[in-house]
């Protein structure tokens, strides 16, 4: 159209051919994950995946800022518990591992969290050390 003047006042564009680094890496490709490699649980909690959000910007009619999610990897079932504080994090996952040990009859195995302050506490480790249960921690922020 700029070419034959169809358009009045059309400055005249020229085609870039060089491609900047964002464009790029927007772009690239990335292989799917291996299901093949990926571990499952085979059995109830044996994995149970955890983690803390938190403080939200609104409290809620009960005065809770937090929320603390417990996913067990073979059932994918889900368990949300609300906290007031962070601090209540430890005293509402040992509710929570009496909670599902109880009904299911299976005892908890391996927890796998990210490197929040919540769960590397002296006294959240130790206690986790006592009951033989092993901790697994993934890199902070990772889905």
């Amino acid at each position: 159209m700029q070419q034959k003047e169809m358009v009045v006042g059309l400055p005249e564009l020229t085609e870039i051919r060089d491609v900047c680094e964002g464009c790029v890496s927007g772009k690239q490709h990335r292989e799917k994950f291996d299901k093949e490699g990926a571990w499952r649980a085979s059995c109830p909690l044996e994995l149970v995946h955890t983690d803390l959000c938190g403080p939200m910007q609104n409290e809620s009619i009960g005065g809770n800022r937090y929320f603390i999610t417990f996913i067990d990897d073979f059932s994918r079932m889900c368990w949300v518990y609300f906290l007031i504080k962070k601090s209540d994090t430890f005293n509402v996952f040992k509710k929570f591992k009496a909670f599902v040990e109880l009904q299911s009859g299976y005892s908890l195995r391996r927890l796998r969290s990210d490197r929040g302050g919540e769960y590397t506490s002296h006294e959240f480790l130790d206690y986790c050390a006592s009951m033989g249960m092993e901790r697994q921690l993934t890199i902070a922020y990772s889905p």
